[in-house]
């Protein structure tokens, strides 16, 4: 199906860049995309930018290649296409410690925003009311999240067609509303857990009184590395009020262990994760999980016809009645995108959680430490991560924020972004390229609202490390030395 040799990687890495929408085109002169990140392997690169996206890894690349080679010849595009989505969806559910039945259950979509589009269509319903969304502050989770979950056009375009102008409802859909909770204080500190989940209880039940269709986003993790609300507090909300609220898991970082991705389902929550981010799969590959208990009455929904511009019905199990809605179109590039990530996610699976947990809790310490050491960086606090008392690896810290200072004041977004960008060539004395996360604003409380980038550990880092003679130090010398190579390049320029 893909010819052999060089020209086989070339055609993967094209379709790379297929089936998703504007972010991940590639710009003509850089060749790179809205990310920063390009489709072919970079050789020499820090690479800590999986909070915000990652480059194929060349050993990825040559999986996707041979798996593309080996697909068993069908009688159409379709039906390859067809074969091909549920196997990826068995694979899934068999890499996050699901049973093979959970297969049926999984929705695979291009992105987390397009996965929080069709999590609000399934929680909405049948019914013309208007679905009410309590959700995180939009700067700890995505630009587009609030208008996918109002069902508006989120992007130019989309992986089977050009949807309306940016913010315009789809067709057909019902205009809904969407309540944010703020996660940090002015000064971008974060806010005690207990006063967030107070704040999500009280929008949940003000809208719920409303009689209308309620959704709880629960982020797991945000972009600074927050969980709100609390899984405690979600599951109580959930208990009160049963069908008339659906609770949907943004665990689109995946920073998850299987034991709370499977505490999530059994408390009847949706789960939204990506292979994209953790994970450090090629931007742009999404899975919905329906849990068992919800699975009989969503299976039996109606899908808003617009969808068909995002999602393909074999995107879709058989069970679910609303993919006959959806044109049979195959989405190869989500296809590939995802086949890189699960062969990531497969090596970190046979690593022992023990040593998983030992190296990250290691690797957060060291991190944090230099964060405060080195000067000209700043530390953006965050809380422990809190979930269920399993006391899995996904406790550690993974995601480190930072606000960085030129020796007299901090960046201003403008400037923090310049350095974002410069920070991904190498320089003129030779210092390697260092890829961080974008910087995001944690807060807007002043006349210049405050931002950070962010490093962050991925599953082939972990991989690396526990497989090296040293132990990780080596990763760890790279992420202290990237930290190092960022405040000097904020002085100097």
């Amino acid at each position: 199906m893909i010819a052999p040799g060089a020209s086989r990687r070339i055609a993967i890495s094209d379709l790379l860049t297929l089936g998703g929408d504007d972010r991940i085109v590639l710009d003509p002169r850089t060749r790179r995309n809205r990310y920063g990140s390009g489709v072919e392997p970079e050789t020499g690169a820090a690479e800590f930018a999986s909070t915000t996206a990652s480059t194929i890894s060349s050993a990825a690349l040559d999986h996707v290649a041979a798996y593309f080679e080996a697909l068993p010849p069908a009688r159409s595009g379709p039906e390859t296409y067809r074969q091909a989505a549920q196997a990826t969806r068995e694979d899934l559910a068999r890499l996050c410690g699901l049973p093979s039945t959970a297969a049926a259950n999984i929705i695979l979509a291009p992105s987390g925003t397009d996965l929080h589009l069709m999590a609000a269509d399934l929680a909405r319903g049948s019914g013309l009311q208007p679905l009410e969304t309590v959700m995180a502050d939009p700067n700890e989770t995505g630009r587009g999240v609030p208008l996918a979950l109002r069902s508006q056009a989120f992007g130019t375009d989309a992986a089977h067609g050009t949807p309306s102008e940016i913010g315009a409802l789809l067709p057909g859909a019902v205009a809904g509303e969407t309540t944010a909770i703020d996660l940090r204080r002015p000064d971008g500190s974060p806010r005690a857990a207990s006063d967030v989940d107070a704040d999500f209880e009280r929008a949940c039940r003000g809208r719920l009184r409303a009689g209308r269709p309620v959704l709880l986003v629960l982020v797991d993790v945000s972009k600074t590395g927050l969980i709100a609300p609390s899984p405690a507090c979600a599951i109580e909300l959930k208990r009160r009020y049963g069908d008339q609220l659906t609770v949907l898991v943004d665990a689109c970082q995946f920073r998850l262990s299987t034991e709370s991705l499977a505490a999530y389902l059994a408390a009847d929550f949706l789960v939204a994760i990506t292979g994209s981010k953790f994970v450090a799969g090629p931007p742009f590959s999404g899975a919905l999980i329906i849990p068992d208990g919800s699975a009989p009455r969503l299976r039996t929904s109606n899908l808003l016809p617009a969808l068909s511009n995002y999602s393909g019905r074999e995107d879709w199990p058989n069970e679910f009645n609303g993919r006959n809605v959806l044109p049979d179109l195959p989405n190869f590039g989500m296809l590939a995108r995802w086949r890189a990530a699960l062969y990531e996610l497969k090596a970190f699976r046979s690593c022992p959680a023990a040593e998983i947990g030992a190296f990250l809790s290691r690797f957060a310490d060291e991190i944090e430490a230099a964060i405060c050491a080195i000067d000209g960086l700043e530390r953006v606090e965050a809380p422990l991560l809190k979930r269920f008392d399993d006391g899995g690896w996904d406790g550690a810290a993974t995601i480190f924020s930072f606000r960085v200072t030129d020796g007299r004041e901090a960046l201003c977004p403008a400037r923090l972004q310049a350095l974002h960008e410069r920070l991904r060539q190498s320089s003129a004395g030779g210092e390697r390229a260092v890829h961080l996360g974008q910087p995001v604003t944690i807060s807007c409380g002043e006349s210049q609202p405050r931002v950070a980038l962010r490093l962050a550990a991925s599953v082939p880092l972990v991989v690396e490390a526990l497989s090296a003679p040293d132990g990780g130090e080596d990763v760890i010398a790279r992420a202290i030395g990237a930290l190092a190579i960022t405040a000097f390049r904020a002085r100097h320029g």
